[in-house]
């Protein structure tokens, strides 16, 4: 039994309250459509990853010197290197090289200047995505 003078909400006070619940959930709604529809898929975030690692561990095992000579000639750490997966590729994994300063000899905090002879930096990035590994390789 309610208790005299207590009502419930009335027509226009449901009609609003509608209204402000399709206002802040449609806008929600499409955003999460959309993250959806352009999020990749596990799997294919997968196979990004071990593309990339799996051609980090076969230049990682290559020859220092081979490694060195492939650095050298690639000229700055900023280029893409010989060792690279072919144009066409599908990943297609950059390899980058650069000797490092592992040390820090010249003191300016930057590891691609004032470089170590037996200190090679490495990194393999899948082309056109934000996923790559570094590593370090000495002789």
């Amino acid at each position: 039994m309610k208790p005299r003078g207590q009502r419930g909400f009335g027509y226009v006070e449901a009609l609003v309250a509608v209204v402000l619940l399709a206002v802040v959930l449609v806008p929600a709604l499409e955003a999460l459509g959309n993250a959806a529809r352009h999020a990749p898929t596990a799997a294919q975030d997968d196979t990004l990853w071990m593309s990339a690692a799996n051609k980090l561990r076969e230049v990682t095992g290559s020859r220092f010197d081979d490694l060195d000579a492939a650095a050298t000639a690639a000229g700055g750490a900023g280029n893409v290197s010989s060792l690279s997966d072919p144009t066409g590729s599908s990943p297609r994994v950059l390899i980058y090289l650069s000797r490092y300063d592992g040390d820090n000899a010249d003191g300016d905090d930057n590891g691609f200047t004032g470089t170590d002879a037996d200190l090679i930096w490495v990194r393999a990035a899948v082309a056109d995505t934000p996923v790559s590994l570094d590593t370090l390789v000495t002789r």
